[in-house]
């Protein structure tokens, strides 16, 4: 589905352009902390390095650089072994100059623009790795997203909480760990619910989990965007807010 479409239904859904439950997700996750030893717990580490890959980062060189696998995963392995006792992660609301596929890109009056704001979280560990359910969930989406630069494997869980109810999202998995699940099925927090993938099947990444939070699914099923375009970012940061607000890293 195109972002503008699924813009404009909310809007007309919802009358304005702020999620009706921003307000309570905060509240909520205020009075709650998720350790990522739950989310990883083979890989024993609760605490981020924070990794700038931004527009303007001194990390990488640039798109080149980044799409060159071999290089980055380098340069992420020595930055590892720089800090061994924390996960590499960073990436919410980062505008980044990475997403190259045509999949990120419309047509706009002034040319194009690309979806270049990135809507979750990403941690960068090595392939193989065993990703846990953060808390109780319903499985909601199971798909091999197998495009360009998409998202590979990807789940998304439900969780109703309060009087509410949000998802998350684990994009860049092996597809066979993915399908295993069922939709409708339940989860109970801590369970096995994927494996990382390698960029063969994983939308053609260095090995990383895309973790994000949504409030909505709007009218998408099989999909989400991981990055939004800046001219509607108001929109996309109230449906899907930082996840740091559940990990308080």
């Amino acid at each position: 589905m195109d972002t503008a479409l699924a813009f404009q239904n909310f809007k007309n859904k919802y009358g304005y352009t702020i999620h009706p439950n921003s307000a309570k997700f905060k509240q909520w996750a205020a009075n709650d902390f998720f350790s990522l030893t739950t989310l990883f717990p083979t890989v024993n580490k609760n605490e981020i390095h924070q990794i700038d890959l931004s527009t303007s980062t001194a990390f990488i060189g640039g798109i080149e650089e980044f799409n060159d696998l071999a290089f980055f995963q380098k340069k992420l392995e020595a930055l590892q072994k720089r800090v061994p006792t924390k996960i590499i992660a960073g990436g919410y609301l980062e505008k980044r100059a990475l997403y190259t596929s045509d999949i990120y890109k419309r047509e706009c009056d002034n040319g194009f623009e690309r979806r270049n704001i990135h809507l979750g979280l990403d941690f960068w560990l090595p392939e193989n790795t065993p990703v846990h359910a953060l808390l109780d969930g319903e499985v909601v989406c199971v798909t091999d997203d197998a495009y360009p630069k998409g998202y590979g494997g990807l789940l998304i869980l439900k969780h109703q909480v309060a009087d509410f109810h949000f998802y998350t999202l684990y994009g860049h998995n092996t597809v066979q760990s993915v399908q295993k699940h069922v939709i409708g099925s339940r989860i109970k927090k801590g369970t096995q619910i994927a494996v990382l993938a390698n960029a063969s099947e994983n939308g053609d990444w260095v090995p990383h989990l895309h973790f994000e939070i949504m409030l909505s699914r709007l009218d998408y099923t099989d999909d989400f965007p991981g990055v939004a375009f800046e001219s509607e970012l108001a929109i996309w940061k109230s449906i899907c807010p930082d996840p740091n607000l559940l990990f308080k890293l």
